[in-house]
């Protein structure tokens, strides 16, 4: 069955798509939460009339995702912290700690779009993974220093 994406769904498309789904996913699911409107005749013309509007936003969005991305790749963020013997944190940096002090900058991320492999326990200098959007990422350095 043909549907037209009325909302982004993980795993199938952004919004605006057209995409061909099992018909009992569609019926079940997708039609239900107002996910998607049947591709009938009409919904494929609407759709085809619109594209360029869809793909000039697009493009803009992206535009602005990486302008972001650049940002924040030309950032050194400090954070202090906590320390005791051998520079070991009190604690840690989390991505919360970090999206917190991006704020302050001026630049809105989501915690959960900021990649650690785990929080950061020493003092020192950390590259940090940055998701701003499909296909946009950003490295960020995290400067962590000792309060005593």
């Amino acid at each position: 069955m043909k549907v037209i994406l009325k909302r982004d769904v993980k795993g199938l498309g952004r919004e605006g798509d057209l995409r061909e789904v099992k018909d009992g996913y569609a019926r079940n699911h997708l039609i239900p939460t107002g996910a998607v409107v049947l591709a009938d005749l009409d919904a494929v013309r609407n759709w085809e009339r619109h594209r360029d509007q869809r793909d000039e936003r697009d493009r803009a969005v992206r535009s602005d995702a990486e302008a972001m991305a650049e940002r924040i790749g030309g950032l050194a963020l400090q954070i202090g912290v906590k320390a005791g013997e051998r520079d070991r944190l009190f604690g840690s940096v989390t991505t919360r700690d970090i999206a917190d002090r991006l704020r302050v900058e001026g630049i809105e991320i989501d915690r959960h779009d900021i990649h650690l492999r785990e929080p950061i326990k020493t003092v020192g200098e950390h590259e940090v993974r940055v998701h701003v959007m499909a296909g946009v990422e950003a490295q960020l350095r995290v400067e962590v220093v000792a309060e005593h």
